[in-house]
């Protein structure tokens, strides 16, 4: 396609844009920064991310087409779209010109006990998904997953390969000298346009559900203890720890390996620091880290 295709699509979605260089260009791939190509598409997300040999390098290419942010870092070797984004502009560009098709579907190797599926579902190979798990439309749950309570799976969510949802908590009492299991009669509710990382484990709520809620992001490797809460537009990096009945509210942000004590609320638009320990209940729009974790600035 020529670059004035995607300059089409850019100007039919309302993103704002200046574009130089020449529009009847050839754009046949698209390439990380440190692996240019001839005649593919990029972005640049500030002129900290160019070393030196790959600017000197420019010279050496055809029909580069960049997405960057600030004008400074236009020259006149190649084609440069300014936008005030690029990162999510160019990833909207590689979503639509070169769409991934994922194919739908029961894998016959796993064992679906639940009827209450969706239209466009993908379950890979060896999952578990119990009775009373409800699936909307859109959901692709990746290979060797196990869904073992009742849960509700909003669409188009994502549940990569390895995940655990609805195992008991960590709950006991003491009877007689000895921990006593406490039983487990909540579930689970993914709310849509979820993704969940590999190898992440969720657990069922004690009572109530535990409730994941619109548009949140997981990354692999991270633990959600029973009756957690976590409002919209969070995200949860790798290795977070959430402790059973905390409630993380909208927009917050648990950073790697980041730990939250069990009953504290993490307030909206938090950020927690990588590797912070969080022991009191939070202020909104907030930085805090440190072990514990102590408030360093606003959250702008």
């Amino acid at each position: 396609m020529q670059i004035a295709t995607i300059l089409n699509f850019l100007k039919n979605n309302k993103y704002k844009m200046t574009f130089f260089g020449n529009e009847q260009v050839e754009v046949r791939n698209y390439c990380s920064l440190n692996n240019l190509q001839n005649n593919s598409i990029t972005w640049i997300k500030s002129k900290s991310n160019i070393m030196p040999q790959i600017e000197e390098s420019l010279v050496n290419y055809e029909g580069i087409l960049f997405v960057v942010g600030d004008e400074k870092l236009v020259n006149k070797r190649q084609n440069y779209i300014v936008v005030d984004n690029p990162k999510a502009v160019f990833f909207k560009i590689l979503s639509h010109f070169f769409k991934i098709d994922y194919k739908t579907g029961i894998s016959e190797d796993s064992v679906v006990e639940t009827v209450q599926i969706g239209k466009n579902v993908f379950i890979g190979h060896h999952c578990y998904i119990h009775q009373e798990v409800e699936i909307a439309e859109g959901v692709r749950i990746e290979n060797n997953v196990s869904i073992d309570a009742p849960c509700k799976i909003g669409k188009n969510t994502i549940i990569h390969s390895g995940v655990v949802i609805g195992t008991d908590g960590f709950g006991y009492y003491q009877e007689d000298g000895l921990n006593k299991k406490v039983p487990h009669f909540g579930g689970v509710i993914i709310g849509e346009d979820v993704e969940i990382g590999a190898n992440t484990c969720i657990d069922r709520g004690t009572m109530d559900d535990t409730i994941i809620s619109n548009n949140v992001k997981i990354d692999n490797l991270c633990h959600i203890g029973h009756n957690v809460f976590i409002a919209e537009n969070s995200m949860l990096i790798a290795g977070s720890v959430l402790g059973g009945s905390c409630c993380i509210e909208k927009d917050s942000y648990i950073g790697m390996g980041g730990i939250v004590r069990n009953q504290i609320i993490i307030a909206e638009n938090t950020m927690v620091g990588m590797g912070a320990v969080v022991t009191k209940t939070t202020e909104k729009n907030k930085v805090v880290a440190g072990v514990p974790a102590k408030a360093l600035y606003d959250n702008i």
